[in-house]
């Protein structure tokens, strides 16, 4: 038996309101997406995504998902958008150094500069959701604790790139 016309239309109107709505879900999603661990690659450095315990995520107002390999690069990302953040960002996440792999809001986040290069950028930038984990993290690896604020201030005031520490004082000694 065939179908008649009306049943082609029904068919394209269900699947045209299928595909509308699992946009629109996809564009509400302000919470983080799973990182694809040795596959992803950074959206700032171009970097694999390969270690659990530095990674990151920004969520944009339209549901997307940037990952980024390191606070860092998340931070000169973050920096590089042209004014009105608010209205392009919708969320952002790290990585929970002390649960590695499990993203905390960077809002909350403790953030701490690990003495040595440590992280995939060299700048020693990792974080923690709380407050016993900081002083655990802080006591193994030194540096001082910082929030999410203080790490953007020491980005602009130090000029980070997308370059690792040990590069950007190659280039300085050239």
């Amino acid at each position: 038996m065939r179908p008649t016309p009306g049943h082609r239309t029904r068919g394209r109107w269900r699947t045209s309101v299928g595909v509308a709505l699992a946009l629109l879900l996809a564009a509400c999603r302000t919470g983080p997406q799973p990182i694809a661990y040795g596959r992803d690659e950074c959206a700032w450095c171009h970097m694999q995504i390969s270690d659990a315990r530095y990674a990151a995520e920004l969520v944009t107002n339209h549901g997307r998902a940037l990952t980024f390999d390191s606070i860092e690069c998340l931070v000169s990302y973050y920096e590089s958008l042209d004014g009105g953040r608010e209205a392009q960002v919708s969320s952002l996440w790290v990585s929970d150094y002390a649960h590695p792999g499990t993203l905390i809001p960077a809002a909350t986040a403790h953030f701490l500069r690990a003495q040595g290069p440590g992280s995939p950028m060299g700048r020693g930038m990792l974080a923690v959701a709380s407050d016993e984990d900081a002083r655990q993290a802080q006591a193994r690896t030194g540096g001082s604790v910082m929030t999410w604020a203080d790490v953007v201030a020491t980005a602009r005031r130090e000029r980070w790139s997308a370059q690792h520490a040990g590069a950007d004082a190659m280039e300085a000694g050239r």
